[in-house]
């Protein structure tokens, strides 16, 4: 590892910096790549997460070729120096921000949409005209190994390393010193990335997690509700950063919209078993307790099986509501008030997303300006990802830092400024030291 990831580092001084030209190959190449291996994705998608063809394109593949996409389609732009105004005393010149490449970037990615995750930020990174070193998951053996037959498939000269391996290569990769560390994943695992990013001062992005709550106010439209909400907390088994945690429901409708919710969303374990499977036996034992803890048992030892469940008014010192569910769990707590369902929020750590469900703009905009969370959605979840023109990242415990689209071109990139001064006019009034000279300077201010 080491002596590839110096070579890198000395083919970095070779390119740098690299030409529109350059990054559209990059970009071309792996687009080429991808495609190639398309159905060895699927296949491993399935064999890590047991997805099938259409979640794995819907929520990871079709998201990689839209941001590949629109990277290949703004790169040019995005890469134009950005002219801002002249302060007087720079007068006459010209004033710009140019994007410069921050040189040899890390990305560490997790298991839960082990491809996208991993790809979104190796194009932002390329666009922005860096080299890589790249490490996924070893709980998604099958998609890391394809990813990196993709990745020196398309980039033989080295300019993306794909490592494999588990705690002791991530050991070894964070003993390295980088221009930028991104990192996607939970927060014991981030907190050790930012305590390496700090030894030789390194700017990050933690992509995080956290409890993401969701509002369900009195003037819902309840079916609409159920729909969306449940197949916003099943998708991927409820493995998702930004899934709704809990519900916030206006007791008002709590008769009328649990029994339904009920319906929709709660499943046999047939119907779990055609659905993506718990990651580890670790990460079932762990829901298990979750249940355990509330006195319910929808589980099934034998396949290690979490059957979708709801959990009305739980305990609040219950893992349910203290800890990150990342499974199919959803517990439910009702509220007399809207100001009392707000403070419940912003007495907790601020979350990656949180969801609305409303016909009130009013109520939306009430719930935007007195909540902080990474993103908000009104009326459906999740779906702000599929937008590269949205910034994605958290505040707080939930991350720090954003990417997408443009946003992951700015945060791999240097915005230098730049001040090009005339050597045909000067200012006397700038080497003056006297009070009329400040005078006339106040003046023209």
């Amino acid at each position: 590892m080491k002596e590839k990831i110096s070579k890198q580092r000395e083919l970095l001084k070779k390119i740098n910096p690299m030409s529109y030209d350059d990054r559209m190959i990059h970009l071309i190449r792996l687009k080429k790549a991808l495609q190639k291996y398309e159905k060895d994705v699927f296949a491993a998608l399935y064999e890590d997460l047991r997805k099938t063809p259409a979640e794995a394109f819907a929520t990871e593949v079709d998201l990689v070729y839209g941001e590949l996409k629109h990277a290949i389609k703004n790169l040019k732009k995005w890469m134009k120096p950005h002219r801002v105004p002249l302060a007087l005393m720079q007068f006459p010149g010209k004033t710009f921000i140019h994007h410069e490449p921050l040189g040899q970037v890390l990305i560490m990615s997790p298991w839960n949409y082990p491809f996208l995750l991993t790809m979104q930020p190796i194009i932002g990174a390329l666009a922005a005209g860096n080299v890589l070193v790249v490490k996924p998951s070893s709980y998604s053996p099958a998609t890391s190994k394809i990813m990196k037959t993709i990745v020196e498939e398309a980039f033989p000269d080295g300019e993306v390393l794909l490592f494999l391996g588990g705690r002791a290569v991530n050991t070894e990769i964070f003993t390295y010193r980088y221009d930028y560390i991104f990192f996607t994943g939970g927060a014991t695992v981030g907190k050790i990335a930012m305590e390496a990013a700090a030894k030789n001062l390194t700017p990050l992005t933690l992509e995080l997690g956290g409890k993401s709550p969701v509002f369900i106010t009195k003037d819902a439209d309840i079916p609409l509700t159920v729909r969306r909400l449940s197949w916003g907390k099943l998708i991927n088994c409820g493995q998702t950063c930004v899934a709704p945690d809990y519900v916030l429901l206006d007791e008002a409708i709590a008769d009328t919209f649990i029994p339904l919710l009920k319906q929709t969303f709660e499943k046999d374990l047939e119907e779990m078993k055609k659905l993506p499977k718990i990651i580890t036996s670790k990460h079932y034992v762990r829901l298990k307790e979750n249940l355990n803890q509330v006195g319910i048992k929808r589980y099934d030892d034998e396949s290690e099986t979490i059957l979708s469940t709801i959990v009305v008014n739980p305990p609040l010192d219950t893992l349910v509501m203290s800890d990150e569910i990342f499974g199919p769990i959803l517990p439910i707590i009702t509220y007399k008030t809207l100001d009392e369902a707000i403070a419940f929020v912003n007495e907790r750590e601020k979350p990656l997303a949180l969801y609305v469900y409303t016909t009130s703009k009013e109520i939306a905009k009430k719930i935007l300006n007195e909540t902080s969370s990474g993103s908000m959605t009104v009326n459906d979840n999740l779906m702000q990802l599929a937008n590269s023109n949205l910034p994605f990242g958290g505040v707080g415990n939930s991350g720090m830092g954003r990417y997408h689209g443009k946003k992951s071109f700015e945060t791999f990139s240097n915005p230098k400024s730049v001040l090009a001064k005339s050597r045909k006019f000067d200012l006397a009034i700038r080497y003056s030291k006297n009070d009329k000279a400040i005078k006339t300077f106040k003046k023209l201010m």
